[in-house]
């Protein structure tokens, strides 16, 4: 499975995919086309910050 990190991340944290992405500012779509593939180290740190950034928001 691509980026397992980070969906278990998602799991351990009860963070939604779309609550990431739109901490991003993309779209939903955009963002579950990107966790098709290996993200590359950099998109990996800008989702981890996104995932921080839904846990503080609640």
């Amino acid at each position: 499975m691509k980026n397992k990190d980070l969906r278990d991340a998602f799991r351990i944290e009860n963070v939604k995919q779309w609550e990431v992405a739109e901490a991003i500012g993309i779209s939903e779509m955009t963002f579950v086309k990107w966790l098709r593939k290996e993200l590359p180290e950099e998109k990996k740190a800008l989702v981890r910050e996104a995932i921080k950034k839904v846990i503080e928001s609640r």
